[in-house]
């Protein structure tokens, strides 16, 4: 393998490509068809949203994998591995607090109350006015990302193909996105199941054929030379976006909110009939989840070891750095015809899956939420399921016409991930307030979610107004240009290990100036800890809530071992469900029938 200045052609389909392409395309159709025509059973609100919940651990778990196996994942976390190191590993660390936490806190309140929309649980256990706020701040948020999801790819493979393909394939993977989920959970669950397959090929056949040239020992040490191998690095600067903190704390609220709290998620995990299947799920979904954030850290210590003499950005090959993955495929397939059609279909496959779970989410939660309760009570569940499936055509067709229309979406993407951090963060409090702090109260609740959005916004616009002026740069490891023509990776090496120290030396440090430099990822942890920071004291100095007459289905176990004054309940029959003590009823009419008699005689 030869590094060279030389632009690399556009890379382009051959007839083995092509042939792969149309086989996953006729799945996609298949999974269409046969829950669009084929499977009506399951043709109610339960059967769109959970399955009939009656799903399969091995299916659900899955799915859940499928769910973190979007473009991001794919093509953005082996480019943050390229440009910072390798710190990101650390995220597995996160994921298996955030899955224990889910288990053990969340989950058990949503299994035992068995909710439609995870914002129903804010009405029983705060007010109306709660869920309707933390509904509108979850749909605008999603209606915000979501054009964003087709759009990362488009953009990736726009300077490496032909743009009006590019678009024309975005634009198709929407049609196919809406019509899966206009099918329903199961025909999600289903697309999921072949992008985990998929994912998986795309990610570490190409790592593993790029070794070949190379070999793992001399990956490994152009690596090492160049400050790629981040095991631990305990920075304190808060700008710092990729430090240990950052990594283990804050990411954990936000997959915290997605694993356990949102709606997507919440329908996968009610859709097995247990809550110990649920857990199993659970389990399994973070084993594949951290095994493919691990194969993405490792193609980008591969793409850094192929690249790190003469970087495309630096030497004009490509115009971002998102761009680096299709273009290290590009040079690739030079070599193994066809490789790069394999993680083309695998991020085509992810990104239908991922758009087709958040177009589902949406049209679930604006029924429940904004059009149910208007609705007459004698509505059948045929009728109501009709309604959310075309919910989803018209938020599938935003979508498609904001990626056709839509000439650049760069400023979208960034204002649209601040504004996800932000409602994930206020969201995540308030539920963790209500689900925790048995005091809590309607007053607590509202005032901590408002005044939370009130602290991250601020932060936010502060902070891109930070990016605009320079104040805030993503400082990433140096990168040089001087091994551009060099015939092996042996004078790589040697480039890499006699630049990359003076290069690291001469990277500008700023001092820390404001609070508007605090890194975007601390924006989701700022939010949540706000919440609960201003509606504890905030409860308690508008009155505490009236515990004793709440079902203590709405907090979780740990919580509830500390309520001694509610009854003792079963595990798996509600307390509304409960049937009378008789004992208790007659004595209650005798009662009754005693203060009558001496009313009578007085």
């Amino acid at each position: 393998m030869r590094n060279s200045t030389v632009q690399v052609a556009p890379l382009y389909f051959n007839v083995a490509e092509y042939c792969l392409f149309g086989i996953n395309l006729g799945v996609v159709i298949g999974i269409i068809l046969y829950f669009l025509f084929v499977n009506n059973k399951y043709n109610t609100v339960s059967g769109f949203l959970f399955g009939g919940k009656n799903m399969s651990i091995v299916s659900i778990s899955l799915g859940l994998i499928a769910s973190h196996l979007t473009s991001i994942t794919l093509l953005g976390v082996p480019v943050e591995i390229y440009l910072r190191g390798t710190q990101y590993w650390a995220s597995a660390l996160s994921l298996i607090f955030v899955t224990f936490l889910t288990a053990v806190i969340y989950l058990p309140v949503f299994h035992r109350l068995q909710l439609s929309s995870s914002f129903e649980y804010l009405e029983i256990r705060f007010s109306t006015h709660t869920r309707t706020v933390a509904a509108v701040l979850f749909v605008v948020s999603k209606l915000m990302l979501l054009p964003i999801v087709p759009y990362v790819p488009l953009l990736a493979f726009r300077l490496v193909t032909n743009p009006l393909a590019s678009r024309v394939t975005a634009v198709i993977c929407v049609a196919c996105s809406t019509l899966i989920a206009i099918g329903g959970l199961r025909a999600i669950i289903s697309i999921g199941i072949v992008t985990t397959f998929l994912a998986l090929a795309g990610t570490a056949l190409p790592s593993g054929l790029a070794l070949l040239p190379m070999g793992f020992k001399r990956m490994w040490e152009i690596s090492s030379h160049g400050s790629r191998l981040v095991f631990y690095d305990p920075d304190p600067e808060l700008a710092h976006h990729t430090s240990f903190f950052v990594v283990t704390l804050a990411l954990s609220t936000n997959w915290l909110w997605k694993i356990a709290l949102s709606q997507s998620s919440v329908q996968k995990l009610l859709a097995v009939p247990t809550i110990s299947k649920a857990r199993i799920c659970l389990a399994i979904s973070c084993v594949g989840i951290i095994l493919m954030k691990m194969l993405s850290c490792f193609l980008g210590l591969v793409i850094y070891a192929w690249f790190a003499g003469c970087d495309p950005l630096l030497t004009g090959q490509i115009k971002k750095h998102e761009q680096l993955v299709p273009h290290f495929l590009n040079h690739l397939s030079t070599m193994f015809p066809g490789i790069c059609g394999i993680f083309i279909i695998s991020i085509f496959s992810a990104t239908t899956g991922c758009i087709a779970s958040i177009i589902n989410s949406i049209s679930g939660v604006v029924f429940e939420e904004f059009i149910r309760p208007w609705m007459p009570q004698s509505t059948n569940e045929q009728a109501c399921c009709r309604i959310m499936k075309f919910l989803c055509i018209m938020v599938g067709l935003y979508c498609a016409c904001v990626v056709w229309l839509a000439r650049e979406l760069d400023r979208l993407q960034h204002v649209a991930s601040g504004v996800t951090g932000v409602t994930a963060g206020t969201l995540l409090g308030l539920f963790t307030l209500g689900i925790v702090f048995s005091r809590a109260n309607c007053s607590g609740a509202l005032s901590g979610c408002l005044l939370s959005l009130v602290l991250c916004g601020w932060l936010l616009i502060g902070a891109e107004n930070a990016l605009a002026t320079g104040a805030l740069t993503f400082q990433g490891k140096p990168l040089v240009t001087t091994g551009c023509g060099k015939a092996n990776f042996t004078h790589i090496l040697v480039n890499v290990t006699t630049v990359i120290p003076n290069a690291a030396r001469q990277l500008p440090t700023k001092p820390l100036q404001s609070l508007f430099r605090i890194s975007f990822t601390y924006c989701p942890f700022a939010g949540a800890v706000a919440v609960l920071l201003i509606g504890v004291p905030m409860s308690y100095l508008t009155g505490k809530s009236k515990v004793e007459s709440m079902n203590p289905d709405v907090f979780c176990p740990l919580t509830r071992s500390f309520l001694h004054k509610l009854p003792d309940r079963s595990a798996t029959v509600s307390l509304e469900l409960r049937p009378p003590n008789t004992q208790d009823v007659y004595m209650a009419l005798d009662e009754a029938l005693k203060h009558l008699k001496d009313v009578i005689d007085r």
